[in-house]
């Protein structure tokens, strides 16, 4: 891998004086791989492996298997992470808390939150909120770049929540749309600083003009978002970076300019994630010298004003409909594993003699992978085209 930027290392000096070079250490050596367990999918088991400390759904692996052959990664029974990444499930499951504590004692019911990801590409963060919303909460997965929508699609699919929608729009547009969102999530493009131990393209791309153009679009993104925002609702902000202009200073920003109320998520001591460097704020650096993951800025803030819990609609009940009359419709049909790759590969598959006629799910596990069309001989494989996989 290409070394670290010149001016980049010294930009970790400035920011981090002596203990830049424990950083610098760090970025050179292997990345540590994880997955996090989808909590609707159970099913899903890893020998040797060891739990993230601050998500209880997430896991340390020793060895980095071939995930691409595992057919219950395909049926999103987990996802693969960083580690770091993965307090996004335990930060809204503590927000969703406190909305609770300031429910008056009245029913507890917060399956109609309304959640927006707004910068959602490739779905990790997304799949963590949904793991941490209750069952009827609708979450909106949106991302701006078209070519990067396609794998938000498909990894939101398999995670298999049915009241999720992927969208493809710049924020603007959901600023327009009013205050209309409970909590949002910014995980704002990034100069990628905190990515450069696994990705080439972070040492290669990195520069102080990359840092500035990053730090105006992330202003640009959330004042937008404070826009969708409702009064009393939460707000979001990260990025895998490291330096001060895109993390402490639009932090900053927020809370003085926009005038947003800093939440402390007075996360545990013991889970050894350092705070913000040259600030007063309640923010998060996960550090990989100092945190078992990569790079990751978190704050959270609240937007001024009474957050009115919203009322249930029709919405979770569609959805358990369609999600009922599809099972029914289609049959599971539960294969072995090498027929779950053949027909991951989309290659024509032969199915048990008693499995039923027609359309029917193929499944791994009891986990639904996809559509085919059992005619007795053979069965033709649905499998979506663009999602096949290649390797053997």
């Amino acid at each position: 891998m290409q070394e670290l930027p010149t001016d980049f290392i010294k930009m970790l000096h400035d920011l981090l004086g002596d203990e830049a070079s424990d950083l610098i250490k760090a970025l050179d050596e292997k990345p540590i791989t994880s997955v996090r367990l989808n909590k609707r999918k159970p099913g899903a088991e890893f020998d040797d492996s060891t739990p993230v400390t601050w998500c209880k759904s997430g896991l340390y692996l020793n060895e980095r298997p071939e995930f691409i052959l595992d057919p219950l990664l395909h049926a999103g029974a987990y996802y693969v992470q960083d580690a770091s990444s993965m307090i996004y499930e335990t930060v809204v499951e503590r927000l969703i808390n406190k909305f609770g504590k300031e429910n008056d004692g009245k029913e507890k019911d917060f399956g109609s939150l309304r959640i927006l990801d707004l910068c959602a590409a490739p779905g990790g963060k997304t799949t963590a909120i949904i793991n941490a919303v209750p069952d009827g909460s609708f979450v909106c997965a949106n991302e701006y770049s078209q070519k990067r929508v396609g794998a938000l699609k498909e990894n939101i699919a398999k995670w298999g929540y049915p009241n999720v929608s992927v969208t493809n729009r710049d924020s603007a547009y959901y600023a327009s749309l009013g205050e209309s969102y409970d909590i949002v999530a910014v995980d704002a493009p990034c100069s990628g600083e905190g990515m450069m131990r696994k990705e080439e393209v972070a040492r290669t791309q990195w520069s102080h003009n990359l840092v500035e153009q990053c730090a105006t679009l992330q202003k640009e993104i959330l004042e937008n978002a404070i826009k969708s925002l409702k009064p009393g609702g939460f707000l979001i902000y990260s990025t895998c970076t490291f330096n001060h202009h895109e993390n402490e200073e639009n932090a900053e920003y927020i809370a003085k300019v926009l005038e947003l109320e800093p939440v402390d998520l007075q996360l545990p001591e013991e889970w050894g994630i350092p705070k913000g460097i040259n600030t007063e704020l309640p923010v998060y650096r996960f550090m990989p010298h100092k945190t078992k993951g990569e790079g990751l800025f978190l704050s959270v803030f609240r937007k001024p004003g009474k957050w009115v819990q919203p009322q249930r609609g029709l919405e979770k009940f569609k959805a358990s409909q369609s999600q009922q009359t599809a099972k029914e419709e289609y049959p599971y049909v539960d294969v072995d594993k090498e027929t779950a790759l053949s027909y991951l590969r989309r290659e024509s598959i032969k199915l048990s003699e008693d499995a039923p006629r027609g359309m029917v799910t193929i499944t791994y596990k009891g986990l639904p992978l996809g559509p085919a069309k059992n005619i007795g001989t053979r069965a033709n494989n649905l499998y979506p085209k663009n999602w096949r996989i290649l390797k053997r």
